[in-house]
């Protein structure tokens, strides 16, 4: 259990620094953003206590879920990889919520940008743990030929480790030069990377398939 304090601090985090900057908070603090970084939603001080409720249950279900798969040597040898994707998710959580409460305190954050490169910093981490990934049904990506085949489950990540962090660079450059429109780039390049992960791992499964005949 101790490897799991820093994530712990992380999620203890936010509760914490709320309760430290509660008295010089607004009456009212936004607490949802559109996709140009405006605030749409607004609600008490309260209301920031949302996020890290959230954080906390996400993180206490990509502990337990793991558990349940029936390939738990493979699952055992993925944990340092799968406990740093876990670390990620739950960091970038916190620094959500940090911006919130600098947006509350301050309106002219940019919320915005910010929010895109964390994406692109959490998209790159977990570029950068996939390669290391064995096949399982709860971690990793979990496609019918992956599932099928461990030889296209470890090329695909492979691919896939080696394809993330490349167009998540390519992202946060893209979001520095064109700021006003950074978090439709994020959500691009997730896509982009989504879509021809699809198809390569089919592709391989075609290859694989038509071999054996």
């Amino acid at each position: 259990m101790w490897k799991e304090w820093p994530l712990a601090i992380i999620l203890i985090a936010p509760f914490i620094a709320l309760a430290i900057v509660w008295p010089s908070l607004p009456a009212r603090v936004p607490t949802h953003f559109d996709l140009r970084g405006t605030a749409n939603h607004y609600g008490g001080p309260a209301s920031l206590l949302i996020l890290p409720g959230i954080n906390i249950l996400v993180a206490l279900l990509l502990y337990y879920i793991p558990r349940l798969d029936p390939k738990q040597k493979n699952i055992r040898a993925s944990m340092p990889a799968y406990r740093w994707i876990r670390f990620s998710i739950a960091a970038f959580f916190t620094y959500v919520f940090f911006l919130m409460v600098a947006s509350a305190r301050n309106a002219r954050v940019d919320v915005e940008q910010f929010i895109a490169f964390g994406l692109l910093v959490l998209f790159l981490i977990i570029g950068l743990a996939l390669p290391r990934i064995r096949q399982s049904y709860f971690i990793g990506i979990r496609l019918p030929w992956t599932l099928e085949s461990e030889e296209n489950w470890t090329q695909t990540h492979q691919f896939a480790g080696k394809l993330l962090p490349v167009v998540s660079l390519a992202g946060i450059v893209l979001a520095i030069l064109f700021p006003e429109i950074s978090i439709l780039i994020a959500i691009g390049i997730l896509v982009a990377f989504a879509i021809w992960t699809v198809v390569y791992s089919y592709r391989l499964f075609r290859l694989q398939n038509s071999s054996k005949t």
